[in-house]
């Protein structure tokens, strides 16, 4: 195989398996948006962080580290994408009478599914932080066992010390373990107009509980409590997937337009004091994102070219290794300067990220993340280990 058929044909070899066999490209896409905007955030806060290089003052510095630094929005939209994918079943059950979701093969798909990547990279990060120095055995092991549970978060009302991105797949877990609940609470009522009714009322007074409560500014904001709403919105948009779009999804050239000024919205209206207004506002507005990108013409077919979705499909992988492999390359390049300008150096620093990460992302999903979504892979393991045959079976998650 020549090289440029091995890249060719990467894209296909990078898809995800899925347990129906249907992979719906937009919410890959949507994942491709979402990691995109947080590695970049944690490229300009190390870069910012670490370099010795004397930028030239001016607003450029101000406005491109401004909505860099709000990529951390990215976290939102996996969320919605997580209350798209995980209600997407039930709601088919509850309103269309599709096959009867197992509750004990859901919770083993999520566990065969997730835990081996999450344990083998948080594990060896652990290791490499005592080995280097960082943390005694003694002073991280209580650290590495609650975030192998998913509880540092609350244990320690902090992100985890080992990999810090990692406090937003504790609260993924929260919502693993609920969706199934909410999804019966939601999806069993079924005039259209009043379930909609219900989820909107329910999403705001929700979010005026939090506000009124203070929770956003205490230990709920790393807890599902705090973003509970933003799944819900996922759960949304699955109602309109399968009632509105079941036939197909209608596309509008507004939508392209739509998708940007929601974007550029929440980028602006976000606000670390956590202002009632502002939270509404961005979380309508990253709600409005996903939805215009499933109804647009141009964003659309870009978001669904095969390497945007073969890149957003192995986003776990990438969430998981990318900040602690940004932390190292920051070392290396961060005296790197072309020119006194910000952004050009940011770029550079882009530039020189992205095949690294792409490289050891690739690695990690096609030898540890892809094969764990079979379910029966650990048959097929011990298959391999004793030198017996693989089984057969193709089920995946």
């Amino acid at each position: 195989m020549s090289l440029s058929d091995f890249f060719r044909t990467l894209p296909a070899r990078l898809a995800r398996v899925t347990t129906g066999g249907k992979i719906i490209r937009e919410i890959d896409g949507l994942r491709f948006i979402a990691i995109f905007l947080v590695v970049v955030t944690h490229l300009c806060e190390r870069f910012t962080r670490n370099t010795s290089i004397a930028f030239t003052p001016g607003p450029e510095y101000d406005i491109i580290t401004f909505i860099a630094n709000r990529g951390f929005m990215g976290v939102h939209i996996f969320f919605v994408v997580s209350g798209f994918v995980l209600g997407l079943p039930f709601a088919s059950y509850y309103l269309h009478g599709t096959r009867k979701v197992s509750l004990r093969s859901y919770f083993w798909r999520r566990l065969t599914r997730l835990e081996p990547p999450y344990i083998i990279v948080m594990t060896l990060l652990a290791a490499s932080l005592v080995a280097m120095g960082y943390y005694s055995f003694k002073d991280m092991l209580p650290h590495y066992l609650a975030s192998l549970v998913y509880l540092h978060n609350i244990l320690y009302d902090s992100w985890s010390i080992i990999n810090p991105p990692v406090w937003s797949l504790e609260i993924e877990v929260q919502f693993y373990t609920l969706a199934p609940f909410l999804a019966l609470f939601f999806f069993r009522i079924k005039p259209k107009l009043l379930r909609r009714c219900v989820f909107v009322s329910f999403i705001l007074v929700w979010m005026a509980l939090q506000q009124y409560l203070g929770v956003m500014k205490e230990f709920s904001r790393l807890s599902l409590i705090g973003h509970l709403h933003l799944f819900l919105a996922g759960f949304i948009l699955v109602d309109i997937y399968l009632t509105e779009w079941k036939e197909g999804i209608t596309k509008r050239e507004i939508f392209n337009y739509l998708s940007i000024l929601a974007y550029a919205s929440a980028t602006y209206f976000w606000s670390w004091e956590h202002f009632f207004a502002n939270r509404l506002v961005f979380a309508l507005s990253i709600f409005l994102l996903v939805y215009s990108v499933f109804r647009s013409t141009w964003v659309n077919r870009f978001i669904t070219l095969p390497w945007i979705t073969a890149i957003g499909g192995m986003c776990y992988s990438i969430y998981l290794i990318h900040l602690p492999l940004i932390e190292f390359f920051i070392r290396v390049t961060r005296h790197i300067a072309v020119t006194s300008i910000f952004t050009v150096n940011l770029l550079i620093q882009f530039a020189l990220l992205v095949p690294v990460l792409l490289f050891f992302s690739v690695l990690f999903f096609l030898a540890i993340e892809k094969p764990c979504m079979y379910k029966d892979w650990p048959m097929r393991l011990k298959n391999y280990l004793t030198g017996g045959k693989s089984v057969g079976s193709r089920e995946a998650h």
